[in-house]
C-alpha cells in the first residue's frame, strides 16, 4: 500500500522557509526486565544482548539524547524526522518506551519516524505487534491504521518520504533491503512529486551512497541508486552508521546529496563521534530549493550544544 497524492487538511501551505530537524539511531536504554522469558534469548538476540549490557550500554547514554532533543526542541522546528534505531533489542518494553519518547518529541503532524535495523532485530509476530506501536509515526497523511512502507506526508511544497529498510538478518549482520514493492511505489512517489514541484525528501536508516559492506549496507543501493538517477530527489537522509557524513547519488540533472547524522546518545571520548543532530532549512530561490544545514553537537551536560558546522546544499 502506498499513497501517490499529497493534497489534503494535513497540508499546511509553506511559508517562505520550512525548517526541520534530523535525528536517528537513539538506542534508548534496555533493562534486563525488557525480556523475562528465556526464550526471547534462543537466536541472535543473545548476542545483541551480550553487546549492549556489556559495552554499548556505557557509550549510549540517554543523558546526551536527552540533552540533544531540549536544545532541538527550543529551537522549535517545523518537523522532525528520525531515521530509526529506537532501541536495541526489539522487546516489548523498549517498543513502549521508545513510543513514549516519540510522543515526547510533538504529534505526528509534526514528527516522522522510520525503522532501523534493531526496531526489527527479529521479524516476528511479536516484534511486529511492538513495532506496530510506532504507527501514528510511521504513515502518510490520513493513512490511517496500519505500517505500510513507502508513506509519505506533505507540508506545504515539502515532501517527507518514509521508506523501511528493515529486515531479519542472519547472525553478525545487519544489512537492509527495500524490496521490489517499494521501489516500485517510490518510482512513482519521486515522479508525481517532481510533476507537482515538491522538495521530495528521501529518509531511510541504511545509507545508500558511500562504501557499501555487504553485512551492513542497503542490499539493493544499486536499484534505488538508478531510480534516483532517473528522477533525481531533492535531499537523502539516512542513520545507521552512527557518523555525519555527505555523500551523493547522480540524479537527472546533478549530484543528488546523501545526509548522514550521528548517533543522537554517544557520549564523549567513547571512540565514536559525539550525538548530535541536524538542522535543515529548505527555501525556494530562484527557480531552485536551497537546503542549508547547522550541526548541533553534545558538548556536556548541562552546557547547550554547539553548532559546529554549517552547509549549503542546492538541487535544481
Amino acid at each position: 500500500m502506498f499513497v501517490t497524492s499529497y493534497e489534503g487538511s494535513h497540508s499546511p501551505i509553506m511559508t517562505q522557509s520550512f525548517r526541520f530537524a534530523h535525528l536517528s539511531d537513539i538506542h534508548l536504554p534496555t533493562f534486563i526486565s525488557d525480556g523475562t522469558n528465556p526464550v526471547d534469548f534462543l537466536n541472535k538476540r543473545f548476542f545483541s544482548a551480550l553487546s549492549w549490557f556489556g559495552n554499548r550500554r556505557f557509550i549510549h547514554l540517554k543523558t546526551v539524547s536527552d540533552t540533544l532533543v531540549g536544545d532541538c526542541l527550543k529551537s522549535a522546528p517545523d518537523h522532525i524526522i528520525v531515521t530509526g534505531d529506537l532501541i536495541n533489542l526489539s522487546l516489548p518494553g523498549e517498543y513502549s518506551r521508545a513510543t513514549k519518547w516519540l510522543q515526547s518529541l510533538g504529534s505526528p503532524e509534526t514528527v516522522s519516524a522510520i525503522p532501523g535495523n534493531h526496531d526489527l532485530l527479529l521479524d516476528n509476530s511479536r516484534t511486529r505487534k511492538g513495532l506496530a506501536q510506532y504507527t501514528p509515526y510511521m504513515q502518510g497523511d490520513d493513512q490511517g491504521g496500519s505500517l505500510a512502507f513507502p508513506f509519505v506526508k506533505r507540508r506545504g511544497k515539502v515532501l517527507i518520504i518514509g521508506l523501511s529498510t528493515a529486515i531479519e538478518t542472519p547472525l553478525g549482520w545487519c544489512s537492509g533491503r527495500l524490496g521490489e514493492q517499494q521501489r516500485l511505489a517510490l518510482f512513482e512517489i519521486l515522479q508525481q512529486g517532481r510533476k507537482d514541484g515538491l522538495c521530495r525528501i528521501i529518509t531511510l536508516h541504511h545509507p545508500p551512497a558511500g562504501p557499501q559492506k555487504q553485512k551492513k549496507g542497503l542490499e539493493d543501493h544499486q536499484e534505488f541508486a538508478r531510480i534516483i538517477a532517473e528522477l533525481g530527489a531533492e535531499l537523502i537522509l539516512h542513520g545507521h552508521t552512527h557518523r555525519s557524513s555527505i555523500h551523493a547519488l547522480p540524479g537527472p540533472t546533478g549530484p543528488v546529496s546523501v545526509m548522514g547524522v550521528a548517533s543522537l546518545s554517544v557520549a564523549p571520548d567513547k571512540g565514536y563521534p559525539v550525538g548530535c543532530w541536524h538542522e535543515y532549512e529548505v527555501q525556494r530561490e530562484k527557480g531552485e530549493w536551497k537546503i542549508s544545514l547547522n550541526v548541533h553537537q553534545y558538548a556536556g551536560q548541562d552546557i547547550p550544544p554547539n553548532c559546529i558546522a554549517k552547509a549549503l546544499l542546492r538541487s535544481a
